[in-house]
């Protein structure tokens, strides 16, 4: 148990994360790592945000509606995340198919559940959006999209919703081709190195 605490000691979330990736991939696991709370942590470090302890503050509260705390700007931060694959590695590049034309750009989706009450979707109006790609359990790319383009998204989603339907998995889609609806906020650059592809 001594290593193990040693090893949380000297090396940060991302790098286990991504060391316990490759364990699972290795070991016939792929995304073995996927859902998890440990993300949270990294994209506060990548973005200088102070991430919450708990997974989710009740309505009511302050943090309500939010994954984290920018100190700098004095606003709360709602994080989502979502782990490529390598076929979306096309998407995300923009490669060239066999006929010579480009893939079509990545579009990143971030699940929001529990945006179907106007309380919720209040709160969420009062935070900034970080959708976080990661890639083999590494951060590679988090983009800002604007909070307008993802309440406006989950609003209309909502208002789509039939009577009885799950309350989950209202969704926001940031297009990576459509640059005015984001701002890209973190980019690992040696990871889009056309060496690196």
């Amino acid at each position: 148990m001594s290593n193990v605490v040693n090893l949380s000691e000297q090396y940060s979330y991302e790098e286990l994360a991504a060391a316990l990736y490759l364990k699972g991939l290795r070991d016939g696991y792929p995304k073995v790592t996927d859902k998890t709370k440990w993300r949270e942590p990294v994209l506060a470090e990548k973005l200088g945000h102070v991430a919450h302890k708990k997974i989710s503050a009740g309505a009511g509260k302050d943090e309500y509606g939010s994954d984290a705390y920018d100190t700098k700007n004095g606003i709360y931060a709602e994080y989502k995340t979502q782990a490529l694959n390598d076929k979306d590695l096309n998407n995300l590049f923009q490669l060239k198919k066999r006929n010579g034309t480009p893939y079509v750009p990545l579009k990143v989706a971030g699940v929001y559940n529990g945006a179907y009450k106007e309380s919720a979707l209040e709160a969420y109006e009062k935070v900034d959006h970080y959708f976080g790609v990661f890639y083999r359990e590494e951060c590679v790319l988090v983009v800002k999209p604007h909070t307008d383009h993802v309440i406006s998204q989950l609003r209309e989603n909502n208002a789509k919703r039939k009577p009885g339907q799950t309350t989950n998995c209202n969704t926001a889609i940031v297009d990576l081709g459509d640059e005015s609806t984001y701002d890209v906020v973190y980019k690992k650059e040696s990871f889009f190195e056309p060496s690196a592809q």
